[in-house]
């Protein structure tokens, strides 16, 4: 399983899930799923949470083949038979577990972050104890190569804005659902009235105003996805 294309099938298989039910639930052709499995192409990274999520793998696994494979259900399947999906938000919880948020591309270097969790994931030291902590998917390549797409940002929401940290503003304050609008860059200053921000790809110091951009997140460290 070399390849994602053979990790994509693998993983279908041991779920008992045909091509057709893999792709009516990520809202596409069969034939997109067919050419993922035969290495013909390979999913765009904004549909890697959720097929990860119907593969029922970590997303880690599915780009990297970190962690152990997926087992086969030994169970045959009745013909016609189709496997209800749980959704992530309905399966239980472990104690102290860590949401993990995607993001997909948005105007201008911006993101939607969706408040609903892919995936949740052991907590990590550096967030223990914190309320509200949280990772972020990583998309794109503006602040590469400090986090390049895949990457995970682990993010401390109660920390206060503070010079030469990463941060993640929000336009809107973010909810317990739904789709918000964000930028993750460098702070390289702040005063009362603006955010003056640094990204890397293409290099760029530029200025934000607070009252766009009122909430402000630090990053505290992050999970490579290599």
């Amino acid at each position: 399983m070399e390849t994602i294309g053979s990790r994509i099938k693998h993983a279908r298989n041991a779920r008992q899930l045909t091509q057709k039910q893999v792709a009516d639930h990520l809202g596409i052709k069969r034939v997109s799923v067919t050419q993922w499995e035969g290495d013909t192409t390979t999913p765009d990274l904004e549909r890697i949470p959720a097929l990860a999520g119907i593969l029922d793998v970590s997303v880690e696994w599915l780009l990297e083949a970190n962690g152990a494979p997926p087992q086969a259900n030994p169970t045959t399947r009745t013909k016609g038979f189709k496997p209800e999906i749980t959704k992530g938000q309905e399966l239980v919880r472990p104690h102290k577990s860590l949401p993990l948020y995607a993001a997909a591309r948005g105007g201008d270097g911006h993101v939607i972050v969706t408040f609903e969790a892919i995936e949740y994931l052991k907590m990590p030291t550096i967030l223990e104890g914190v309320r509200g902590g949280y990772g972020l998917l990583i998309t794109g390549e503006s602040m590469s190569p400090a986090y390049r797409p895949g990457d995970m940002a682990l993010v401390n929401p109660n920390l206060p804005p503070q010079r030469d940290t990463d941060v993640v503003l929000y336009h809107t304050p973010p909810g317990d659902a739904g789709d918000t609008e964000a930028i993750i860059k460098r702070l390289d200053g702040l005063n009362d009235r603006e955010w003056t921000l640094e990204q890397y790809q293409p290099p760029k110091i530029f200025k934000e105003f607070r009252a766009d951009w009122p909430v402000c997140h630090r990053v505290v460290g992050k999970y490579n996805s290599r």
